[in-house]
């Protein structure tokens, strides 16, 4: 399981959750850690295990809650401050800050540096985010989703559980609302607002792995195959293009090009990296990009969406009656990772 915003009160919490599923304790369990790419990260860990016959079958995804990120007190343990006050520090903002750039920068004055350098324009991005939005409504009113998203019941302070039964992110946001949102990372000259950016979200998402041979023997049959997968490093004041400069390499290594690709799905972190792909790559076809929303509609669970991305394609792909799909996303620190995905029939 990939996971960013680790809690040490649930270390190695593959483990944990592999027993709480009633897996037996003899099966190992793995977390990892890549940032946004920590969920496909798992599922590449398991594959490369298959291929090595280490495991023949496993269970791999991605998690994130959002909401639960904890305040953390670093000072005091060692420096023995016996007067004064102590500063709670931010978990989450900590995590969405490289700290490495500048005097610290968040991601999203990060994915402004894209927009200067791809000359996206404010409009664009707006575009993309009310696409996102009214694209993934239209695929949960069409069922696209129906049969693999899982409710979960959420127990409340006083009165009944809820049951979160769909993604909670995607509305039938306006024009007129995207345009009057105030740039948010970088308030004089930006073009970033809260709307054309993926919220914070809790999520998880796996998928079961394994080789022909083993599923042959247990008589189940596949409805996909991980065809190629496929990690680059970018300038890290860049993370942004990681998740469209991994495309050209990944198609290459499953030797395709871009018209033999049915969907893609590049991950919405901000519009400006979706609309930078658009201005980096122009074979890339918005037509057959993102058509059931990404990040900004469907949410950005740090630590699952790459996970999530590979389910969704997977469903999708068969759904939507196509045989190839790349997934990708952009990663803090510069990292760019996807996948290539077949549909089987």
């Amino acid at each position: 399981m990939g996971w960013v915003m680790q809690d040490p009160r649930s270390p190695n919490l593959a483990k944990t959750a592999a027993e709480l599923a009633g897996v037996p304790s003899s099966s190992p369990g793995t977390t990892f850690h890549e940032n946004c790419a920590s969920g496909g990260a798992a599922i590449h860990s398991l594959a490369r295990r298959i291929l090595l016959g280490e495991v023949s079958l496993g269970i791999a995804g991605g998690v994130e809650s959002m909401s639960n990120v904890a305040r953390y007190l670093y000072a005091g343990r060692l420096k023995g401050q016996l007067y004064g006050d102590l500063t709670l520090v931010d978990g989450l903002f900590g995590a969405l800050t490289d700290a490495y750039v500048g005097t610290g920068e968040l991601m999203g004055l990060l994915s402004e540096r894209l927009v200067e350098r791809y000359g996206v324009s404010r409009a664009e991005q707006d575009e993309i985010a009310h696409a996102s939005h009214h694209n993934a409504l239209a695929a949960w009113e069409g069922g696209h989703f129906d049969g693999y998203v899982v409710p979960v019941t959420v127990q409340q302070r006083r009165g009944e559980p809820t049951v979160v039964g769909r993604d909670e992110g995607p509305r039938p946001i306006t024009m007129e609302e995207l345009q009057a949102a105030r740039p948010y990372f970088k308030r004089d000259g930006g073009t970033i607002t809260a709307l054309n950016a993926s919220s914070l979200n809790d999520g998880a998402a796996v998928v079961l792995l394994g080789s022909e041979a083993r599923a042959a023997e247990l008589g189940l049959t596949p409805i996909a195959e991980l065809d190629r997968w496929h990690t680059i490093g970018v300038d890290r004041e860049y993370m942004g293009e990681g998740a469209f400069k991994v495309i050209p390499p990944l198609l290459e290594r499953a030797g395709i090009g871009f018209g033999e690709v049915d969907l893609f799905e590049v991950n919405e972190a901000f519009a400006a990296v979706l609309g930078s792909a658009f201005h980096h790559l122009p074979e890339l076809d918005p037509g057959r990009t993102n058509r059931w929303g990404s990040g900004i509609s469907l949410g950005h669970p740090v630590g699952c969406t790459g996970a999530r991305q590979v389910v969704d394609m997977v469903h999708q792909l068969r759904r939507r009656g196509g045989a190839v799909g790349v997934t990708t996303r952009c990663v803090g620190g510069g990292i760019g990772s996807g996948e290539v995905i077949r549909a089987t029939r």
